[in-house]
């Protein structure tokens, strides 16, 4: 398991002049916390030396300034310089432009002084779509190359102000498509060049919550579309805040389930906890998400039948199609138990009710609507397999889901069976 910092590389500053770059970074005094590193030229250095990372992954342009790379980690790892290479390295640079081809820079010399754990990958300036996405295809190859269980560290202080965005997108994406490897973002630095005047030093930021930020907006995505509570409930729980979290995985756990009973009293409970004092971190901002979210469920005063019908329309809504259609067919039960007067929750009184519509000699419109939906609810019920002509088409059952919960929603409506 390796530390890995990944750290893009620019062209320098104009520090003598202001109409040619230096090929060089501004000397400065980087502070991380209490600790400063005076006389600082690469901010990846100081990050390297103080978090005792194993290796760096420089990324580039053929424009950007490689030769010095070469030359400040020579000196730092107290390595001979090869001053032919260095000096091919720089007229090759300078003739190139932001159309050379990629290969026109051999950076293996950089990487064996950088030693383990270390690349260099050339990227384009990405000036157009086509760009990007072989920039996006060049970084991710990364993944290939860490192993499970690293860590990374991510310096977005130089080069273009693009790159460093779509480094930090691109690692999220990389985190999320390769769980397997269980790679973990440690930090994401900026060193604050702009205020070095006026602090009289330069101010190394970790902008990790704003990382932290993107798994919020993610775990509430899966709990609004999918009732997947799990992932927030993850998020709480790193932020100690125990008894939040196992509400809304019990909540999860009864959709997931399709518990009904469970569904409505962890509601309940986890809407009586939001009104209490939220703690402050980003699941603040999530709040009224899942206020709104908790509101569909927490309805206790409405009839049963009511109560299932629009959880199968939730359902329905988030494509949940198989769990949609047996909670659709279980509410038209109750729905004529409530209208007979009889137990919902008593199995012979539900079998009497599929006998009424069963008998139903005028086919009245829900019975028509129950004979629509019941032979796909045992479909997926019972996930059959035999081929024939009885069993319900699939892009028939997907693309009348909708119509089948708003027919049975304005019967449910009459108080009547029609």
């Amino acid at each position: 398991m390796a530390k890995i910092l990944i750290s893009p590389i620019g062209v320098g500053g104009k520090f003598k002049s202001q109409d040619n770059y230096d090929r060089e970074y501004q000397e400065a005094c980087y502070k991380i916390g209490d600790i400063s590193y005076p006389q600082s030229r690469f901010m990846a250095a100081v990050l390297y030396e103080h978090f005792k990372l194993d290796g760096i992954v420089f990324i580039g342009t053929v424009k950007s300034m490689w030769e010095e790379v070469y030359r400040f980690f020579c000196e730092k790892n107290g390595v001979q310089k090869n001053d032919d290479y260095w000096l091919d390295l720089a007229c090759k640079i300078d003739d190139l432009k932001y159309d050379s081809p990629l290969n026109s820079l051999d950076l293996s010399p950089i990487e064996e002084i950088l030693g383990k754990h270390s690349k260099c990958i050339l990227i384009k300036y990405g000036i157009d779509q086509d760009e990007l996405w072989e920039n996006f295809d060049r970084i991710f190859q990364i993944v290939n190359w860490l192993n499970v269980g690293d860590e990374i560290y991510i310096d977005i202080t130089h080069s273009f102000r693009s790159l460093s965005l779509f480094l930090f997108l691109t690692v999220t994406f990389i985190k999320d498509l390769a769980s397997e490897k269980q790679i973990k973002i440690s930090g994401v630095y900026y060193g604050m060049l702009d205020v070095t005047r006026e602090l009289k030093y330069t101010p190394v930021v970790d902008l990790n919550p704003l990382f932290e930020m993107t798994s919020w907006i993610k775990g509430a995505y899966s709990l609004q579309s999918y009732g997947n509570g799990n992932f927030i409930a993850e998020l709480l729980k790193a932020q100690n805040e125990n008894q939040l979290a196992n509400q809304i995985e019990e909540l999860s756990q009864s959709l997931n389930i399709n518990n009904v009973n469970a569904i409505k009293q962890n509601s309940s409970t986890l809407k009586t906890s939001l009104q209490q004092s939220i703690p402050k971190t980003p699941f603040q901002y999530l709040r009224k998400t899942l206020e709104n979210f908790v509101e569909k469920f927490a309805r206790s005063s409405v009839p049963e039948s009511e109560y299932q019908l629009e959880l199968a329309g939730w359902y329905f809504d988030n494509q949940r199609y198989a769990t949609g259609y047996i909670t659709l067919a279980e509410a038209i039960i109750t729905y004529l138990c409530e209208i007979e007067k009889r137990d919902i929750r008593s199995k012979n009184a539900r079998e009497e009710m599929k006998n009424l519509l069963c008998n139903d000699m005028n086919r009245s419109k829900l019975a028509e609507l129950y004979f629509k939906v019941n032979p796909i609810r045992n479909s997926v019920a019972h996930a059959l397999l035999e081929e024939g002509n009885n069993l319900p088409d699939i892009s028939d059952a997907i693309n009348n889901a909708k119509y089948y919960y708003q027919e049975v929603k304005k019967i449910f409506k009459t108080g009547r069976i029609e």
